[in-house]
């Protein structure tokens, strides 16, 4: 049974990652070619503002999962009921505080980006993206924490999918139609709100004993310090690259930053759908106390995660360049093709992405404390670095400096979840990032040093990149079967069991 509920949250997750990737693709390029690059750089600096913000949240999201682990293993519905009502409590103050943040990020962000864009625009933008996180401290923070927990991830992305594409047929229709930037950015942000509806509706059906007006139970989420100091240290490093290129660069050069990052983040958002798939899988095992379990769930996870990332990454670095000289073309308010940028994000990506699962077993384990001194650490160095390097380098510097902290991390996660929590040694994990980068780079070979890529169009692209990737899964897939067989043969006859008891 959690390896079904494992699957149906990986699937659908996949399928929404490949959704918003589409997506996120065309609108920028739209809002580039119709409003201009700072509108586009505006959008994007807006949104990595308002991540700061959600500070407020205090980690209560991640401390409220952690906790509901062992009641819903048990079916305890008070203790399920009392820290769900201790999570929508501290959601709601979080949503209020939230709020004010935002109407006072309103108000003095038109003056960060001077006279790049208009003032009113940037001042209606700031509030019209704010309302999402209101909307989730408010309303249905509590449900998506259940569902997390409860290995139900896929309702919420099977919701989100098909608002993302209802919204997105919106903003084309009123971009066609030649509505503001402002109007367009409202009516898909309004439409994405009728999530509530579903969960709703689909929580009170699936759990008839759902109830928050329930005593809360805040020593049950006693970590949300530890989470949020975690909390804090991401935004540091996720973040600060478009905070600095803002403050530093300018809105242009935040929209250059953007197009990369879209692909990029594709990329890592569709490699970290197999972390989240296995989060709440994780934290049932780990209540049961299953040591033998743990160990080999994840090292199937492992076999499985680190070829995929092999195989995204390996076809990105192929395919990168060419694929933004097609998607900007026409647009020459500034240069977006730059070589070192591409392939500083491929190794900012692959350092990021190695980590993710034992950054997932950290995560469902409740190790906040354990690990949050690590975390500012980490935060420190990206801040830090990032920093000093911008200054030189423009937007290469921060990436150099995510470089830097990202190095340090991941070496640091490997080690402790092999030694705290699996109890094993961390060459197991090594050995398999070490496979996987060699048979990405032996895939990578013959298009880097023996042949170029005949792309001159968005279909030559596309031939190039299904023979790309058809070469490069060949290479990954055979490469790791000959070396390791018996792992692959487990996690295939696992699968095909988990469908055979449907």
């Amino acid at each position: 049974m959690r390896t079904k509920k494992v699957l149906l949250n990986l699937l659908s997750n996949v399928l929404l990652q490949i959704v918003s990737a589409a997506i996120n693709f065309i609108l920028p390029r739209l809002f580039m070619t119709t409003y201009g690059s700072a509108s586009n750089g505006l959008i994007s600096s807006i949104k990595q503002f308002l991540s700061y913000l959600k500070i407020v949240e205090a980690g209560v999201g991640n401390a409220s999962i952690a906790a509901l682990y062992k009641p819903l293993s048990l079916s305890d519905k008070d203790q399920i009921n009392g820290i769900l009502s201790a999570t929508n409590h501290f959601y709601r103050r979080s949503g209020t505080i939230f709020t004010v943040l935002v109407a006072i990020l309103a108000i003095f962000y038109p003056f960060v980006v001077g006279d790049e864009v208009n003032p009113r625009t940037a001042f209606y933008m700031v509030l019209i993206l704010g309302i999402s996180g209101m909307w989730e401290y408010f309303f249905i923070g509590k449900y998506l924490v259940l569902l997390t927990a409860d290995q139900k991830s896929y309702v919420i992305f099977r919701i989100q999918t098909i608002l993302l594409i209802a919204s997105t047929l919106l903003s084309l229709t009123f971009i066609m139609l030649g509505f503001s930037i402002i109007v367009v950015i409202a009516s898909s942000s309004v439409l994405l709100l009728l999530d509530i509806l579903f969960l709703r509706r689909y929580v009170k059906k699936k759990y008839s004993y759902f109830n928050i007006k329930v005593e809360p139970n805040t020593r049950a989420t006693k970590a949300k310090w530890d989470a949020l100091i975690h909390q804090i240290a991401s935004l540091v490093v996720f973040n600060t690259p478009f905070i600095l290129i803002t403050l530093f660069l300018g809105l242009a050069e935040v929209s250059v930053f953007t197009v990369y990052s879209l692909v990029f983040n594709a990329v890592t958002l569709f490699v970290s759908a197999f972390s989240g798939a296995m989060l709440a899988a994780f934290g049932d095992i780990l209540v049961k106390a299953d040591r033998v379990g743990l160990q080999k769930y994840f090292q199937h996870f492992e076999y499985v995660f680190f070829a995929v990332v092999a195989f995204c990454y390996t076809c990105t670095a192929i395919l990168i360049l060419p694929f933004i000289t097609i998607y900007t073309v026409g647009v020459e308010d500034v240069d977006y093709i730059r070589p070192w940028l591409a392939m500083l994000f491929v190794m900012v990506g692959v350092a990021n992405t190695i980590r993710i699962p034992s950054n997932t077993l950290v995560n469902a384990a409740g190790h906040f404390r354990e690990t949050k001194n690590r975390a500012i650490i980490e935060a420190v160095i990206n801040l830090v670095t990032a920093i000093i390097f911008v200054q030189f380098f423009g937007i290469e510097g921060v990436l150099i400096g995510a470089l830097c902290s990202y190095a340090y991390r991941t070496c640091d996660l490997i080690l402790y979840t092999s030694k705290e929590i699996l109890k094993q040694s961390a060459l197991v994990t090594v050995k398999k990032i070490m496979r996987n980068i060699i048979l990405a780079f032996i895939a990578a070979t013959p298009f880097i040093f023996f042949m170029e890529l005949p792309i001159t169009g968005v279909g030559s692209w596309l031939v190039a990149a299904i023979c790309v990737s058809l070469w490069t899964i060949a290479i990954v897939l055979l490469g790791n079967f000959l070396l390791e067989p018996k792992m692959m043969r487990d996690i295939l006859v696992h699968v095909k069991r988990a469908f055979s008891n449907d």
